[in-house]
């Protein structure tokens, strides 16, 4: 509830800055200021005095009522002593100190300090805070006679009780602004209430025509709206229906015009303080004759708009000596904010689906050739551009696909036997020819089975010669069947000592093998010990089993490695496995490949990505490729 206006006649503070405000806003309270001053210096029997008013948010600090006694005039340099005493105690008033507001009374000169004549007479200060809702809004300053501060306190406490209308004014002001604006939105539900009683935008323009017109005194109120490059007349109180050949109708519809080209309020005649600045100045020349063909009246015109855009205008006139007050041009002008949304939606819900379509097509049109938006007109006609490049711009196709480089033979070399390992000769990365020494076992307990054995022989042999003597057929038999296991037992033991070398079946290179580590240990026939590769190279493709219908053999493509992403090498297929394979939640197909370029330097083992030509195609086609494929395994009847 603090005082709103802004400070005037400072004699400190500039207010160029202030932003301007209406003469019926600041002059009701500047009034009561200079009558509640004028009433504070009579009751403490001072010469001068003046009231200031603090700075808030929406004002500036200064001087806003000033008055001295005639009869005891003062040097003029008064007020500015007044107002460094203010400024020197503000703090200290603003924040009350224990919460109360308390008269202050200060020694002032109200003499210049350089004046030649100047009088020995001394003056009091008497600062009577103006306080509001337990805020200090400003200080009331009293100049007295003399130096005597019993007297000068007790005409601070007759002063300060006449500074309690301060709030008082507050409040009544609080409460009339509170009162016109129930009263305001009173006047715009019913109007609003009336109007949607309307079927059609003819309709609720003539009820929101005639209301207006019965509400405010009117002789005729005109409401048009907005067609193309002009403004149609659509309602007109007193009348249900429109006659645009009226002689009444070309003249209201030039007023709309006028006011629709200045996209402004207009009120006629203009009000005197509107001539004299360039920013409030009118042009109402089709307004001066409208007033002329209906005889000498008053006209306000109004803009409608919605959420900016001018749609109509209200044209409402009352006769010359009855014009608008000023509170009625206030609440007309809220009342046209809401009347432009409700009118413009009537209208919009009245077309038909022609109509619509029309307007949607018109919206469009302008949207995309007009000056709004233009930085995302400028993103949708790249995206335009760079889809229709997508749509006709012919570009290689490709089936892409990963794979994986291997070696056309492969030996993978185990064991002969059971046994310990004795030695290893080669390492990975060696190259070793058909028939080399790549390996041996520990030949030490076969040679002494084979002794062994061979002593069994031996023995066997002489019991059976021994039972052929006596003629033992059945000992004869034992021992000859003991003699044919021994020597079985001996071409095994010596088919290992022969084998016990382990040589490389193929030429090429050892790719597994290190078994430093594992010199002495046990090994199984089931256990690789070498691996052999050649150096012909093949490259195994995983094609999707979506993009198996466009691979065929002696189909070209390339192949980037992940180890050399920036070298592409050639290659073409040579077989596809018939049946598929589920890997990592995709069904493919295996596809192998010849390497046309053998300088490539490839490694079994190296993954990489494989593109296979497939023809031509468009970008757009390729990138909805799978979303048109989806559709058609789900949509397929």
């Amino acid at each position: 509830m603090s005082a709103e206006t802004p400070a005037v006649g400072s004699p400190e503070r500039s207010h160029a800055d202030t932003p301007p405000r209406e003469a019926s806003d600041v002059a009701p309270l500047v009034s009561f200021l200079d009558s509640l001053l004028k009433r504070q210096i009579a009751l403490g029997y001072a010469d001068a005095g003046l009231i200031w008013l603090f700075a808030t948010p929406s004002r500036q600090a200064g001087t806003v009522a000033i008055h001295q006694d005639p009869e005891r005039p003062l040097h003029r340099a008064w007020s500015r002593a007044v107002s460094h005493v203010i400024d020197r105690h503000a703090s200290s008033i603003l924040s009350m100190e224990d919460g109360t507001p308390r008269v202050r009374i200060e020694p002032v000169s109200v003499e210049p300090d350089d004046s030649v004549y100047r009088s020995d007479r001394g003056h009091l200060a008497v600062l009577i805070p103006l306080v509001a809702e337990g805020a200090v809004e400003g200080v009331s300053a009293l100049v007295i006679a003399g130096t005597d501060r019993r007297a000068a306190s007790e005409a601070g406490l007759r002063a300060s009780l006449a500074a309690s209308a301060f709030e008082t004014y507050l409040w009544r002001e609080n409460a009339l602004r509170e009162a016109e604006g129930r009263a305001r939105l009173r006047e715009i539900l019913e109007l609003l209430d009336a109007s949607i009683q309307g079927q059609n935008t003819s309709a609720v323009c003539a009820i929101l025509c005639h209301e207006l017109r019965r509400r405010f005194g009117c002789v005729r109120v005109s409401i048009g709206l907005v067609r193309g490059d002009s403004v149609r007349l659509v309602g007109m109180s007193g009348t249900d229906t429109i006659d645009r050949k009226a002689p009444a109708a070309e003249p209201i519809e030039s007023a709309m015009e006028e006011c629709a080209a200045q996209d402004v309020e207009i009120e006629y005649p203009q009000p005197a303080h509107a001539e004299q600045s360039p920013m409030t100045r009118r042009v109402v020349r089709s307004h001066e004759l409208l007033s002329m063909k209906a005889g000498p009246s008053a006209i306000v015109s109004l803009p409608l708009r919605i959420e900016g855009d001018l749609v109509g205008v209200l044209v409402l006139e009352r006769a010359s000596n009855d014009p608008f007050p000023a509170g009625a041009i206030s609440l007309l002008r809220l009342l046209a904010e809401f009347i432009g949304p409700c009118v413009h939606t009537r209208r919009m819900a009245d077309r038909g689906v022609s109509a619509v379509a029309r307007d949607r097509v018109g919206d469009l049109a302008r949207a995309a050739v007009g000056p709004r938006h233009t930085a995302a007109k400028a993103i949708c006609l790249l995206l335009a551009l760079i889809l229709a490049g997508l749509a006709a711009i012919p570009i290689p196709d490709r089936v892409r696909s990963t794979a994986e480089v291997r070696a056309v033979t492969t030996r993978t070399i185990p064991p002969p036997f059971s046994g310990y390992l004795s030695e290893t000769l080669v390492r990975p990365g060696d190259f070793v020819r058909a028939g080399d020494v790549i390996g041996r076992m520990d030949t030490t307990e076969l040679s002494l089975q084979l002794e062994q054995e061979n002593g069994r022989r031996e023995t066997l042999a002489t019991e059976r010669d021994s039972a052929h003597a006596t003629g033992d057929l059945a000992a004869w038999r034992r021992a000859s069947k003991g003699v044919e296991e021994a020597e079985a037992k001996i071409g095994l033991l010596r088919s290992y000592l022969t084998r016990s070398e382990i040589r490389a079946p193929i030429a090429g290179q050892i790719s597994r093998g290190d078994l430093r580590d594992f010199l002495g240990a046990r090994v199984e026939p089931t256990t690789a010990l070498f691996e052999i590769v050649t150096p012909d190279r093949m490259i195994v493709a995983q094609i999707d089993e979506r993009d198996i219908g466009r691979v065929t053999p002696g189909q070209s493509g390339w192949m980037t490695t992940s180890a050399s992403p920036g070298i592409r090498v050639p290659l073409r297929i040579v077989r596809i496995n018939p049946s598929a394979e589920p890997t990592e939640g995709a069904n493919v197909y295996t596809a192998e490949a010849d390497v046309l370029d053998h300088d490539r330097f490839l490694q079994p083992g190296m993954r990489g990505h494989v593109r296979l030509e497939s023809g031509w195609t468009t970008g757009l086609a390729m990138l909805t490729r799978p979303i048109v494929d989806e559709i058609r395994l789900r949509l397929w009847w």
